[in-house]
């Protein structure tokens, strides 16, 4: 099952749109750009940042004739394609994540689909591309300099040097807290308060009644 996320890329006046079936974490869109930027001056001819991204393979590789779309990272959408994609974002949780990468304005805007329910208190968190660009680059040298070559290590790294691991943990909580509320066992645990809290209350008025027996002998 893939963690799919869907693209919004603004480059010279031009939007295009991409989808990404393991696309739905806060390092893939600018690890990359990273890895696109790298090819970018690299590869002959002035190609843009959204062909090189259709062109794009998981290992970050060139490939001058697109795979089949399980071997390729994005896969380009039409602009009505798009359209059905943030309609299905809005009301269901198909793709967990949006991502929209303006490069004419130097900015990265990420947001978790809140029906999600494990992302539903996360939100929309907006960052300089270029600040994030250079993390992700920090990033990527110290992991070669301890030989980390597993995507999920990075992932975690990143997480916690940003801050976003407490804020996924207080997520996570929040959707166990939420289930927990919504499960028979907390009815169950419901019934039972209400039981001993009746329990309690005769008790008192016993006790109260007891107390007045006492006063009138006297």
């Amino acid at each position: 099952m893939g963690n799919r996320a869907f693209f919004i890329l603004k480059e010279k006046g031009e939007t295009s749109y991409f989808t990404a079936y393991h696309g739905a974490n806060a390092l893939s869109p600018l690890l990359r750009l990273v890895q696109a930027k790298k090819l970018q001056a690299q590869l002959p001819g002035q190609k843009s940042i959204a062909h090189i991204f259709e062109h794009l393979d998981y290992d970050g590789k060139y490939q001058q004739e697109r795979l089949m779309d399980a071997d390729m990272f994005f896969c380009p959408v039409s602009s009505a394609g798009m359209k059905a994609c943030m309609k299905n974002y809005k009301e269901h949780s198909q793709f967990e994540m949006r991502f929209i990468l303006d490069l004419d304005d130097n900015l990265i805007q990420m947001e978790y689909n809140p029906n999600c329910p494990w992302y539903r208190t996360m939100g929309v968190y907006s960052l300089d591309l270029d600040v994030g660009l250079d993390n992700v680059r920090k990033l990527l040298a110290y992991a070669e300099e301890r030989g980390i070559t597993d995507f999920g290590r990075l992932l975690s790294i990143y997480h916690n040097s940003t801050g976003l691991a407490e804020k996924l943990d207080a997520a996570r909580y929040s959707m166990r807290v939420e289930e927990y509320l919504k499960s028979p066992q907390a009815q169950e645990d419901r019934e039972r308060y209400w039981r001993m809290f009746g329990r309690q209350e005769n008790l008192e008025g016993e006790t109260d009644e007891d107390g007045d027996e006492m006063e009138e002998h006297y």
